[in-house]
């Protein structure tokens, strides 16, 4: 007997297991997308609560783990297994961006599961109903009135509702189906579409978008926007940041003009916070602006220029006094910031007939145990003489060299002439609660604490401390030239009496160089520096977003949705009229009073017994 034949792949015989339907009903199981929404939620929540790795430094591996070595002395041990479940950088992990996937297949599904019960709902309602239905409807009400069929035919057409008589029983009774609105149930479905597209855009942006901010300046060469070179890379310039003033001087305006550059092609266009340059298909911003940028251009013993870039001070300042000197005649002999020179933390000297500049570079820090309102540079190296006002906390020095009379030049390397012709008065000062407080002494002046507006007589000349002031103040790592152990140097652009911004820097000479725009120092090292000026500097942010079209859809598909939602409401109304009475039975959102609606309908026909005691209260 010959053996029976079965088919390789066998279906599932009734009653078993159906991969495909269970997985639909998951989906669109209401439990289900609740777990998947507060999954999502307390994720999101994680991202918000747990630091983030910066965007920047995911390509950074130097930089990832020195910001992990942060984390590990925030969170111990534990920063390890938080790492490795990417709790760190949750928005861009593995795992959340499936746990997105899968949310937006669950709204998918919901959103097809509801598409056509809801055309039916609209093309196709029930239009007949059981007379039972007329005394359990949730929507109900019952009355008499003069008038029929025809009379509430007539009402419900002055209401704008579309009325069929369905039928007409043997003894003349005559049913109605009337229903307004019919179409707004398709604001539920618009709902749920705008849900959809407005997750399918996140993850266009968390996948596919690009976000990069970079600070730009006036003069330097292109920045390359990507880290890795190709032929789809883009090159950016600033051409010129724009800080626009009024007839007063006041600022009305910020933006950047900038070249943009792939291959062959370059766009120049003007980019500001709120209208960008569009260039390759990307958005370029204005994020900031900085003026707190000096081009400086340095050239070794041998010519070679080895230094030719901006020295961004990053907002990063440092508080001095404001000094104004007069003569005995009211001659204004000096009257301008006064840069800081050096630190003493605690028994620190100088002497005031030294020549400006002496000490070693110093860079801007706060001493480890000092108030957070104390700003300094860090010690330097201390000479002859007392400084007043010292005490264990940090305090910053320099001297006030001015001329004995208008005229004379204030830099003169002759310390004979020097004697002759300059004065020289040792200051101090340091921040506290709020204010800058000075101490200044000299060779015939008796040591005096100063508040702002505050001066003192000094023979013929009246010092006084104008205001305190803050001026751009960085230090600079590798700094050609430099003599300090680190190989860094300490710059400052103070601002002279003549409003133009110099260069005060440590750390490039035995003693503090003063560099002015145009004018090429040459101190010991060899080395040859040049103030080019203080330019301008942009913050730019270029992005690609190509989600934002589909947000941008969704949020005016939820808005339009929810609109017809709530205050376009569906109306489905069945009714019986017969035997003197007339019924209805009704369906609405359930927070609606239509059962009132419809009494009060019957109220409107004449009817003496629709309206329920307490009606027309709740009208107020």
């Amino acid at each position: 007997m010959a053996a029976e034949t079965r088919p390789a792949a066998a279906n599932f015989a009734a009653g078993g297991l159906d991969p495909f339907k269970f997985v639909w009903q998951l989906l669109t199981n209401v439990k289900f997308a609740l777990v998947l929404v507060g999954t999502a939620a307390s994720a999101c929540l994680l991202g918000v609560v747990l630091p983030q790795l910066p965007g920047p430094m995911r390509t950074n591996a130097a930089a990832r783990s020195a910001w992990m070595q942060l984390r590990e002395a925030q969170f111990g041990v534990f920063a390890g297994p938080m790492d490795r479940l990417q709790l760190f950088d949750i928005f861009h992990s593995v795992w959340f961006n499936a746990l997105w996937l899968v949310l937006i297949v669950a709204v998918t599904v919901c959103t097809v599961s509801r598409f056509m019960p809801t055309v039916r709902s609209v093309q196709k309602p029930t239009k007949i109903v059981g007379d039972g239905y007329f005394m359990r409807a949730h929507h109900s009400a019952n009355f008499t009135h003069e008038g029929g069929a025809d009379a509430v035919e007539a009402i419900l057409k002055h209401r704008r509702y579309h009325v069929e008589r369905t039928k007409v029983a043997d003894d003349g009774t005559v049913y109605f189906f009337a229903e307004r609105f019919s179409w707004s149930q398709y604001g539920t479905f618009l709902s749920h579409l705008a849900l959809l597209m407005l997750l399918v855009g996140a993850l266009l942006t968390v996948v596919a978008g690009f976000d990069r901010t970079f600070v730009l300046a006036e003069g330097t060469p292109p920045f390359a926007v990507f880290d890795q070179a190709g032929p789809n890379q883009i090159f950016v310039k600033m051409v010129q940041a724009v800080r626009g003033k009024d007839a007063n001087g006041n600022i009305v305006d910020f933006h950047s003009i900038v070249q943009v550059r792939r291959g062959d092609q370059t766009i120049t266009c003007s980019a500001s916070v709120n209208t960008p340059c569009r260039a390759f298909g990307y958005k370029i911003h204005q994020a900031a602006f900085f003026d707190d940028v000096a081009r400086l251009h340095v050239t070794a013993p041998d010519g070679q220029v080895v230094y030719d870039d901006v020295v961004d001070f990053d907002s990063q300042s440092v508080a001095v006094p404001v000094i104004k000197v007069t003569d005995s005649h009211g001659n204004v002999l000096f009257n301008q910031d006064l840069p800081q020179m050096g630190t003493d933390t605690g028994g620190a000297t100088f002497d005031p007939g030294t020549a400006p500049g002496s000490g070693s570079a110093a860079p801007l820090a706060v001493a480890p145990d000092a108030p957070a309102d104390d700003t300094a540079l860090t010690p330097k190296e201390a000479s002859s003489g007392t400084l007043v006002g010292t005490t264990s906390r940090p305090v910053a020095t320099a001297l006030l060299v001015f001329p004995r009379a208008p005229g004379v030049a204030a830099t003169v390397t002759d310390q004979a002439t020097a004697a002759a012709n300059l004065v020289t008065e040792g200051l101090s000062w340091r921040v506290d609660n709020g204010k800058l407080l000075v101490s200044i002494q000299g060779a015939t002046l008796s040591p005096r604490f100063l508040q702002p507006g505050e001066s003192v007589q000094d023979g013929d000349y009246r010092i006084e401390y104008s205001a305190a002031t803050s001026i751009p103040a960085v230090k600079v790592d590798n700094m050609p030239g430099s003599i300090s152990d680190d190989g860094s140097a300490t710059f400052q652009m103070p601002i002279d009496s003549s409003q133009n911004p110099y260069l005060y820097v440590a750390g490039i000479d035995l003693g503090n160089i003063a560099l002015t725009q145009g004018n090429t120092v040459s101190p010991q090292n060899g080395y040859h520096y040049t103030f080019e000026g203080q330019v301008n500097a942009g913050g730019i942010s270029v992005k690609r977003d190509p989600g934002s079209t589909f947000i941008w859809i969704a949020v005016g598909m939820a808005i339009v949705g929810l609109a017809i939602t709530f205050y376009v409401p569906r109306r489905r109304l069945w009714v019986k009229v017969g035997d003197g009475r007339t019924y209805m039975a009704g369906v609405a959102e359930r927070t609606t009073r239509f059962s009132l609606e419809l009494r009060k309908l019957g109220a409107e026909l004449g009817s003496h017994d629709a309206l329920h005691p307490g009606d027309l209260e709740k009208e107020h």
